[in-house]
C-alpha cells in the first residue's frame, strides 16, 4: 500500500496531535493517586512524623468538596516548600514534597492549576529549626489534603 504525499501528512499530523499534549486533559487524577498511594505515602511514612495532623485551632489547610481546589491547595503548598529551600540541598523532608510536586505538574494542564507561587511573595523564615518546623507543618497539611482528595474522589466516581 502506497501513501501519496498529501495522505501521508495527513497521517502523520493526525498521529502528532494524538501525542502532542496541546490538548493535555485537566488532570489525571487516577494517575496522581495511584501514584501517590504507591510512592509519596510510604516515602511520608518513613519520616514518621508524629503527633496530630491537624489540630481544631488551626485552620483547615484544603477547600472542601471539589477535587480541582484540593490538588492546587496541595501544588500550591509544594511550592511553598520550594521557596523556604535554601540552596540546593534538599533535606529529607522535602524530597516527598517535591515528588508531590512533580506527580502533579505530570499530571496536570499548567492552565488547570493556575500561575506558579513566586518565592517573593512567600514570607521568609530564618533559622533551620523554624524551617524545619514550617516544613513538617506543611506536610501534615499536605497529608490531611492527599486524604480528602483520595475521599473527594471516591466519592465522584
Amino acid at each position: 500500500m502506497c501513501l501519496t504525499g498529501s495522505s501521508l501528512r495527513s497521517v502523520l499530523a493526525l498521529l502528532l496531535l494524538a501525542n502532542c499534549h496541546c490538548g493535555k486533559r485537566r488532570c489525571n487524577y487516577k494517575e496522581i493517586l495511584d501514584s501517590y498511594r504507591v510512592v509519596i505515602f510510604v516515602e511520608l511514612q518513613s519520616l514518621n512524623l508524629t503527633g496530630s495532623t491537624h489540630t481544631s485551632r488551626d485552620r483547615d489547610p484544603c477547600p472542601q468538596a471539589k477535587a480541582r481546589r484540593i490538588l492546587v491547595s496541595i501544588y500550591g503548598m509544594t511550592q511553598q516548600v520550594r521557596c523556604h529551600r535554601s540552596g540546593e540541598q534538599r533535606s529529607d523532608l522535602e524530597k516527598p514534597v517535591e515528588s508531590m510536586e512533580q506527580l502533579v505538574v505530570h499530571n496536570c494542564s499548567p492552565d488547570y492549576l493556575g500561575r506558579r507561587t513566586s518565592c517573593s511573595t512567600v514570607k521568609k523564615i530564618r533559622g533551620k529549626k523554624r524551617k524545619r518546623n514550617k516544613v513538617i507543618q506543611v506536610i501534615k497539611a499536605l497529608i490531611t489534603c492527599w486524604q480528602k482528595l483520595q475521599s473527594v474522589y471516591k466519592l465522584s466516581k
